[in-house]
């Protein structure tokens, strides 16, 4: 475990519109704003389609990170995430996680690591910005390489 106290900045409220691309417009709002890293308190709305980490087979091996993708269609939900920034790509990168229930299936529920999705009706975001300390995402063996949280 690894843990580090937050040194908080600014904190925007941001509401995406019907159609916008959910990761790709909250890069835009920290590009916008000079956000290079930050936290998601509040994440919520509808979505055409998101696509999640997921899938619908058989798993081998459950500690092995999974390639498969779920994507669902006419969903409402919530969730939280962290924006780091990648200097190798000079661009943020979110890092959501959602619970998200289908309408047309009682409201059926799947939760995971958010890939993609499209705003339907409005989706309502709060970041907060984080001044210290450095987040960064590096390669964590422990964790199969996939790049994990780090503070700097």
């Amino acid at each position: 475990m690894i843990s580090a106290e937050l040194t908080t900045g600014r904190r925007f409220a941001v509401v995406l519109q019907p159609g916008d691309d959910v990761l790709s417009s909250i890069a835009a709002v920290c590009a916008e704003h000079g956000i290079e890293q930050g936290y998601l308190p509040v994440f919520l709305g509808a979505f055409t389609r998101v696509s999640l980490i997921g899938t619908c087979s058989v798993i081998d091996d459950h500690d092995a990170p999974l390639p498969d993708s779920v994507h669902l269609e006419g969903v409402e939900g919530t969730g939280s995430g962290t924006i780091a920034f990648d200097p190798a790509t000079g661009a943020v990168t979110p890092h959501v996680h959602v619970a998200v229930g289908v309408k047309a299936y009682s409201a059926n529920g799947y939760a995971g690591h958010l890939l993609a999705a499209t705003v339907h009706y409005v989706t309502e975001v709060v970041i907060e910005e984080v001044l210290s300390p450095r987040f960064i995402r590096k390669p964590d063996a422990a964790a199969h390489g996939l790049a994990n949280l780090s503070f700097d």
